[in-house]
Formats: C-alpha cells, sequence, structure tokens
C-alpha cells in the first residue's frame, strides 16, 4: 500500500509565516485567535491540510486570515453574509471584485475542505458571487455612461428596462461553477429598446460595452482576478459582434442552431441586466428548445454526438493524467446523459427544463426515464469527482480537470481527498468511471460508433482534449487550427453547411474524413485544402450523402486535396464529376473513340436544343477528362496514354460540336453545295500530345467546286463569307463557357497570315501560302499537323499535301539558322533556369521538339516515310531510318518520356509554375512515384541531369 506523501517541509514553513503574521496582529484579537488555532484539534488539521497540499491556499491564509476566524469561529454562513455585506460596498471596483473573490474562494475552500458545506452550497456560493460581480459591474458601466450622456438609463439604480440581456451559461448558469472555473455568457440586446445618444452607435456602444466586463472580470492585477470570462456561445462568434441583438439571436437559432446549441441553451440563466427582456428572449426561444413533440428527429444528429465522444482506443482507464471532466466516464458523460434526455422529453415535460444536473437526474427518475439505482450511480460519482475537480483546482487556482502525470503528484492529491492510500484514491475513482461509462454507453445501444481513432467531438466552442490529443496521434500537427475549423462547419459557417441536414451528414462522415486526410503525405495542407473544397462547394448535402454511401470516395477526395489542388478546386466548382466515380468502369482502361463515340450518339439524342446539347458534351468532356486525372494521379496510366486518350476525346468534342453548330447554322443560312469543311489541328492536339491543361490550336480550312456560289438558306452568303461565320459560330461554341466551363482555350495564330488573316481559308489559299510564303517556323508546326475533322478524300488530299511540305527540296543551312533564331526567341520571352519548368527551361521539352523538329526537316527530303508526328515518333523514324544512332534516339525519347511524366502530372495538379519550396509533399511524391524515384532530392538530381543531357544533344545536332 502506497503511503501518503510527507508535506511536512511545506506544512513548517507555512505554520511558520502564520505565526510570524500572528506576531503582527498580537494586539487583536485575530493574533490571538491565529495563535490558539494551532492548539486546537480541529482547526489545526483544517490549517495543516490546506498548508500541506495548497499554495494557493497558503496564500491566500496569509492575506486574509480574518476569513479563516470568521469562518471557524461564527461557521461558513455567518462568514458568508459578512462577505457579502462587504461585497457591496463603494470604492475602487476593480479592486474590491478582486479582494471579495479571494476572500471568497478562501472562504469556500475552507467550507469545501473542512466538509462544513455540501457540492451544491459550494457551487452555489461561487456561482451566485459571479452573478453578483456582474451586476455590479454592468450598473457600474451602464451608470458611467449615463452620467456622460451617452445613454439614457431608465432607472438609474438597476438596469431594468434597458433591454441588456446578460446570459450564464454552462455551470454559472446551472449555478454549478467549479472552484477555478471560467464564466460562460451571452450578451444580447434589444435593439433600439436602450435610449441611446452617443456618436457612434447602439451596436459600437453595446460592443464596448461587452468588451469593458470581459476586462473587469478578467484582467490580472495586483489583486488578481475575478473570473475568465468566455463571450464564444454566441450565435456564431466568428462573424457575429460580442454583443447580438434578439433578432439576429433569433434568426440564427431558427435557421441554423444546432442540436448542441440546444442542450447549450437548457442551462442559459439570465445573471444580469434586464431580467424581463431576458425572460421574454428565454420564452420566444422555448420552440427551438424545446420541441412540442418528442423529438426522435433529432435523435439521429445526438447520436452522432454521441458517437463522435466514442473511441475504441484509449478505452482504458489510467489513473496519471485522466480528465475527470472529458475523459471516459467523466463529468461530461453524465452531462451529456441527462442533456440528451431532457433534449428528447423536455418539449412535452416541461418540468424536465431544468438547469442542474443533479436536479435534472431526479426529475428522470419522477417521470420513470431512469431508475433509482441509475439516478444514485450517477449523482454519487457527480459528488465525488466535483470534489475531486475542486481539489485539483485549489492546489494552484488553475483551470485543470486532469489528474497529474506523476506518482508524487496522484500521492497528493489523494492526501488532499482524504483518502488512506493511493490505491484507496484509485478504486474509488475507477469504481465511478466505469459505472459512469457503463450507463452512458448502454444509452442509444442503436448508435454505431463512427469511428475508432479516439475522440473526435467539435461541438460547443472550445477544444476538446481528448479530441486534440486524437487529431495530433493521427498526424495532425496543428490540431488546434483543424478543431477551430471544423467547429465553425458545425457553425454552417460555409454555404454547403448551412442546412441542418448537412450538418448531420458531416457529422457523420467526420472520423473517416479526417483519417483519409491523415493517410495524406501532409495532413493538415490536404484539410486546409478540403477547407477550401468546402467553401467552394454551392451546397454539401448532396456530396455529403454520396461521401456517406460511398465511404471509399473520401479516399480519393484525400487524394486529391493531398496531391493535386487544381483539380480539386475543379472539384469544388463541379462536384458532380464524383458521379463519375460510381461508374463501374470508372477505373477500367481508358475507352475507345469508338466507345465514345457511341456512348456520346445516345446522350446527345436527348438533347431538345443547341444550348442543351453543349451542355451535355461540356460535362461529358469533365467527366472524361476527370477520369483520365484520377488514373495518371493513381500512376494507372502513363502520360502518353493520358496525351492519346485527351487528344481523341477531343477529337470527338470538336466533331461533336461541328455537328450541333452546323445544324443550328443551317437552319438559316442553309449550305454550300458541294461545300465541305475540314479542321487541322496543329501543336499538343496534332501530335496527339494533350495536358489537362493544353489549349488547342486549330486551323480552318473549306472548298467548295464552285467559289462564285452562295448559300441555300433564309439569308444567303458567298462560299467565303459563309464559312468564316460558320468558323465564328464554332469557335465560340468550343470556347464558350458554360455552366460547366468551357470546352477547351482555342488558339487560331497558326493559320495562314496569322491573326493578319482570315479565321477560315480555302485549301488552295493554304497550299498557295505554304508554297510560296510559309516561314520556317510553320513548317516545324506542321511536324504535328493532322486532320481531326473532314471527309476522307479532303483528309486524303490535305494530309498528302502535309508531307510533301514536310519533304520538299529546302536549304538546310537556313533551315538550321531560322530554327536556332526561333529557339533564341523563345528564350527571350520565356526563359528560365528553373529545372521544374521543364517546357521552356534549356534542355527541356521544347529543345526535345526542336531536335526533333528541325531533324525530320533537314532529312525528310531524301529519306521515304516522313509524316507528322510527337517528337518519340519523329524521333523513332529518325533512327529507323538510319539517320541519328541507337544511344542517341534512346537517350532522347527516356528523356522525353521522363520529362512528359513529370510535366503531365504538374499540368494536371497545379495551374502555377512548380515551387519545390511550395508544393505539397503530396504532390511531390506524386512525381518520384510517376519516374520511380526513392525521394524528391533524387528526383530533382535526375531532372537536372537530364536536361543536361538533352541540351548537349540540342548543340550536337545545331552543329553544322
Amino acid at each position: 500500500m502506497q503511503m501518503m506523501p510527507h508535506a511536512s517541509a511545506d506544512v513548517e514553513r507555512c505554520v511558520k509565516q502564520w505565526l510570524e503574521l500572528a506576531d503582527k496582529h498580537e494586539d487583536s484579537v485575530l493574533g490571538a485567535w491565529m495563535k490558539n488555532a494551532l492548539n486546537n484539534i480541529e482547526a489545526k488539521k483544517l490549517l495543516t491540510n490546506v498548508f500541506g497540499h495548497s499554495p494557493y491556499l497558503s496564500r491566500l491564509l496569509m492575506l486574509y486570515p480574518d476569513v479563516a476566524r470568521q469562518m471557524m469561529t461564527a461557521g461558513p454562513d455567518d462568514a458568508h453574509a459578512r462577505l457579502n455585506q462587504s461585497f457591496a460596498a463603494e470604492g475602487d471596483l476593480m479592486h474590491n471584485l478582486r479582494v471579495a473573490k479571494g476572500k471568497l474562494a478562501l472562504l469556500v475552500a475552507l467550507a469545501d475542505i473542512g466538509g462544513l458545506w455540501t457540492l451544491e452550497q459550494v457551487t452555489g456560493a461561487l456561482s451566485d458571487f459571479a452573478q453578483a460581480a456582474l451586476e455590479l459591474t454592468l450598473q457600474h458601466l451602464l451608470l458611467a455612461a449615463h452620467k456622460r450622456g451617452e445613454i439614457i438609463l431608465p432607472h438609474a439604480d438597476s438596469a431594468q428596462d434597458s433591454g441588456i440581456i446578460i446570459l450564464g451559461m454552462g455551470k454559472l448558469g446551472g449555478r454549478e461553477l467549479n472552484y477555478s472555473s471560467d464564466i460562460d455568457l451571452i450578451i444580447f440586446f434589444e435593439q433600439g429598446r436602450l435610449s441611446y445618444n452617443g456618436r457612434l452607435s447602439e451596436q459600437h456602444f453595446m460592443n464596448k460595452l461587452a468588451h469593458d466586463i470581459v476586462e473587469i472580470m478578467q484582467e490580472r492585477t495586483a489583486d488578481g482576478y475575478v473570473f475568465r470570462t468566455d463571450l464564444r456561445l454566441r450565435p456564431d462568434p466568428a462573424s457575429t459582434p460580442p454583443a447580438v441583438t434578439t433578432e439576429a439571436a433569433y434568426y440564427y437559432y431558427e435557421s441554423v442552431g444546432q442540436n448542441w446549441e440546444r442542450a447549450a441553451m437548457i442551462k442559459a440563466r439570465p445573471v444580469a441586466g434586464d431580467m424581463q427582456a431576458a425572460e421574454r428572449f428565454l420564452e420566444r426561444l422555448r420552440p427551438f428548445m424545446w420541441r412540442r413533440n418528442l423529438d426522435f428527429a433529432s435523435i439521429n444528429d445526438i447520436h452522432s454526438i454521441k458517437r463522435q465522444m466514442d473511441t475504441k482506443h484509449s478505452r482504458d482507464i489510467q489513473l496519471k493524467g485522466h480528465n475527470i471532466k472529458l475523459g471516459v466516464g467523466g463529468i461530461r458523460e453524465i452531462e451529456f446523459y441527462a442533456q440528451i434526455h431532457q433534449l428528447i422529453w423536455g418539449g412535452r415535460e416541461p418540468s424536465l427544463r431544468t438547469r442542474g444536473t443533479c436536479e435534472t437526474l431526479e426529475r428522470l427518475v419522477s417521470f420513470g426515464l431512469i431508475d433509482a439505482a441509475t439516478e444514485k450511480t450517477l449523482k454519487t460519482a457527480y459528488a465525488f469527482f466535483r470534489k475531486l475537480e475542486h481539489r485539483l483546482q485549489m492546489v494552484a487556482d488553475e483551470q485543470t480537470h486532469s489528474l497529474p502525470e506523476t506518482d508524487a503528484g496522484i500521492a497528493m492529491i489523494a492526501s488532499f481527498m482524504g483518502c488512506e492510500s493511493v490505491e484507496a484514491f484509485a478504486e474509488e475513482l475507477f469504481a465511478h468511471l466505469h459505472a459512469v461509462h457503463g450507463i452512458y454507453s448502454s444509452s442509444f445501444k442503436g448508435a454505431d460508433k463512427l469511428g475508432d481513432e479516439g475522440n473526435l467531438v467539435f461541438t460547443g466552442v472550445s477544444d476538446d482534449p481528448e479530441t486534440i490529443k486524437t487529431l495530433r496521434a493521427m498526424g495532425y500537427e496543428h490540431p488546434e487550427t483543424v478543431s477551430e475549423i471544423v467547429m465553425g462547419w458545425h457553425h454552417g459557417s460555409r454555404r454547403a453547411t448551412r442546412t441542418k441536414r448537412a450538418r448531420e451528414l458531416l457529422t457523420e462522415m467526420m472520423p473517416t474524413l479526417l483519417k483519409r486526410l491523415a493517410e495524406t503525405a501532409h495532413p493538415d495542407t490536404a484539410f486546409l485544402k478540403f477547407n477550401e473544397f468546402l467553401t467552394n462547394l454551392p451546397a454539401g448535402v448532396q456530396l455529403f450523402s454520396l461521401f456517406n454511401a460511398n465511404p471509399h470516395m473520401l479516399g480519393l477526395i484525400a487524394d486529391i486535396l493531398g496531391s493535386a489542388p487544381t483539380l480539386a478546386e475543379h472539384l469544388s466548382k463541379s462536384p458532380s464529376l464524383l458521379d463519375a466515380v460510381l461508374y463501374a468502369d470508372f477505373y477500367d482502361a481508358l475507352p475507345s473513340p469508338q466507345y465514345i463515340a457511341g456512348q456520346l450518339k445516345g446522350i446527345l439524342s436527348t438533347a431538345n436544343d443547341f444550348e442543351e446539347r453543349m451542355d451535355m458534351l461540356r460535362q461529358y468532356r469533365n467527366e472524361k477528362q476527370f477520369q483520365a486525372g484520377v488514373q495518371l494521379l493513381r500512376n494507372m496510366i502513363s502520360s502518353i496514354q493520358a496525351g492519346k486518350f485527351l487528344s481523341d476525346l477531343a477529337d470527338l468534342m470538336i466533331t461533336e460540336s461541328y455537328n450541333a453548330v452546323m445544324a443550328e447554322f443551317s437552319k438559316t443560312y442553309g449550305t454550300i453545295k458541294g461545300g465541305r469543311f475540314v479542321i487541322l489541328a496543329l501543336g499538343k492536339l496534332g501530335s496527339r500530345e494533350m495536358t489537362f491543361s493544353s489549349d488547342i490550336d486549330l486551323v480552318f480550312l473549306y472548298d467548295a467546286p464552285d467559289f462564285d456560289a452562295v448559300s441555300d438558306g433564309k439569308k444567303s452568303f458567298s462560299v467565303s463569307v459563309y464559312y468564316n461565320r460558320f468558323a465564328q459560330r464554332l469557335l465560340h461554341s468550343l470556347s464558350g463557357l458554360g455552366r460547366d466551363g468551357r470546352l477547351y482555350e482555342v488558339d487560331t495564330r497558326l493559320r495562314p497570315s496569322g491573326e493578319q488573316g482570315l479565321l477560315a481559308v480555302s485549301v488552295k489559299t493554304l497550299e498557295h501560302y505554304f508554297e510560296e510564303l510559309a516561314w520556317t517556323f510553320e513548317y516545324m508546326a506542321f511536324t504535328k499537323a493532322r486532320v481531326v475533322m473532314g471527309d476522307e478524300d479532303m483528309t486524303e488530299q490535305l494530309e498528302g499535301f502535309i508531307r510533301r511540305q514536310l519533304a520538299k527540296p529546302r536549304d538546310m543551312e537556313k533551315l538550321r539558322i531560322d530554327a536556332i533564331d526561333m529557339r533564341t526567341r523563345i528564350e527571350k520571352s520565356h526563359g528560365t533556369r528553373n529545372p521544374w519548368n521543364m517546357k521552356y527551361v534549356r534542355g527541356g521539352l521544347v529543345d526535345i521538339d526542336f531536335i526533333a523538329q528541325y531533324l525530320m526537316l533537314r532529312h525528310a527530303p531524301d529519306t521515304l516515310g516522313a509524316k507528322p508526328g510527337a517528337a518519340h515518333e519523329l524521333i523513332a523514324w529518325l533512327e529507323q531510318t538510319h539517320r541519328i544512332d541507337h544511344e542517341f534516339a534512346a537517350n532522347l525519347k527516356a528523356a522525353d518520356r521522363f520529362l512528359g511524366e513529370i510535366f503531365n502530372r504538374l499540368r494536371l495538379c497545379s495551374d502555377h509554375d512548380f515551387d519545390e519550396a511550395l508544393a505539397l509533399p503530396g504532390l511531390k511524391k506524386l512525381l518520384c512515384d510517376a519516374v520511380g524515384e526513392k525521394d524528391f532530392g533524387a528526383l530533382k538530381s535526375r531532372l537536372i541531369e537530364v536536361e543536361r543531357s538533352v541540351l548537349e544533344y540540342y548543340n550536337t545536332a545545331f552543329t553544322p
């Protein structure tokens, strides 16, 4: 058996100081009593108990020994009455309040430790003092404002008829303040009720009043403080002023008030101000607080709150460090148990609308809602816990609820509790904790646990310590930030969480969501990205329902948020994209162009008009691009596969857009007899290498048997005007914004004569331009030319023309010099030393393109089989025709693949230049996994080496 610690050194030191103080009062009644007290068995026992366990109370004994004398000679009730009389004396309010609080703290502690007062008397005295202090403070401030002429008080000696309401919440409202409790207040006012004559506004005056009340109550001076004061239980504290109008409060509670706020309002009690106004306010809130029907509709939300509090791990109750308020089996579980019964039944049974915990338990027994044994178990445990809570706080006047972490600390508290040994203390404590938790856990038997990570409680306005521990254990570096933001969600601070149903669904999914986000490379960043995602959502019920029905989707969301912020932004703007994940083939091989064409035909057949048709195309394009993005994100496809799929998708979008526009255009303007329209793609689309942010380079071409003909519609155009007007319509449809964004950004500047030329030109004009006027850079662009839409004959004609242009004889030195000059110009415009800007950095993708295009144009005139394609395809042709050696080709193709894998993922994940200092850890890991590197440092070293190698090949290729 571990015996109690011997605190003789502290006791002897304090006794010595006590006697020295007595000597200073030797000629007074107090001095004589102080000396005699040490000879009185009961008085000495009480004093040495304080001296041996509480430095804070020992200091108060030396400051206010006369309080101890009055308590021990006349009894605590008489001493308390005398203290109340002196408390109201005029003078320095700040000083008087703090001195009175110190004296009261000493009196209450001695009455409690000596067993002279019950728990209700102890908490009642503390609560009544807090109320009296608030009343004096409010009256002092209002009277000062009245004397300044800022307001006109209806009654100079009270706040009656002022419309100012101060509600005591929590333990103050229930008259259950603990020894070192803060006080929770909500300050309301009836707008226009107070006669305000100041220069600013009534709201400004009330805000200043609230600030001054808090300052007077909690500012620490040489005399200490009165009460730490918290105003955060007011409606939506993050966005409302410290004093809230009653009308704003009504609107809040009726629209977004939560069940935990209903539970909080159960204890709301007017403690200062206009009491009649306060009663009016609470009566008007009655329908919110107390539902007329048995409120089983709210039980699901109550279940969610309760299940958030459940834990699987950390279920073992340990002596050291256990939080007797918030921990397993503690005070909170007793209070929650009582309040939930009140929320469910209080609407029908007004007598259950009590504020005190023990009183509520008694009422529940009288209505047969709990049995007498349960009531007795909970009330006995409650009294024990509150006594222990007071002892913990009396040691140093700290608002703590946790047992010490050391053996010596535990032994000291056990002794302070009057236990014979630590073992006896632990046995009694554990018996109560297990009994309470057994009762608490058996309630709501139908409610399954939400998760097994530990406490995840986000109700109220202050952090739950066990939740902070759980979040930190899950891997969050800043759990307080996470907790604060989640509490804001529950306050309806986001559009997506403003409805009651959305918040209930969010409560249900919270444990799984936080677990999934914690599994990313950097949980805090992923969480903040989810907060951004939530902020952008127009509504939440549908999406949260989707997550709850398909929990695996939270894993996907976590992946995206942890590594691909751009994709996350697209999702937040179009959450319906996630519907695609539910399709059985979402993770299958990407569909072929033929499959997509057939699927589109069925989808578009239901369109009622042109606009709906275009909306369907945009939605379908977004879904398929999202599917490809997710598969690339998860390394299920390569960047080459992604590029081909995105290019095939773009081909079909262009074709279907053409069909839709032509159907509308021809209704008015008819058609050109025998006319044909063709679309030529250049750039990434032409080479089938599109990325997730690529624009599309298009050239619009047409042909007609008779260029003097006109269209046969209601309105007629000549051939040139007809096809240019049509091209404008098509361009607008492809790039115009719809509800799901735009199909593509379109660049038409590579047409003959560039921006100076017509938007659509005839095939003959194109042929003439390239025969007579084309620049070297346009021939290089032609190495990626591809017909994406046109009839078979015209496609064959154009493809033959393109191959002939690539293979035509040319001045090779001019070609070399022009290409070098063009690369120099690009360097001047887009030059960078950032290796992650792998498109423009020397040795990057532009250099690989230049090498491939230059060498192709150089060797095509005397080599068969030259045709357009991507850089790696041109390099393969050059190798097959023995124009470059195997090592040159293999290294260049490997570099192209390596840079392409990184480039595509960066285009998917971020729409900004990559900054390794700011990049998400998840994105860095994604890049490493894509190319098989062990860490980001190794990846960067390899990147720099590849770019150095490509630059050497570039210099070799362009050396005369």
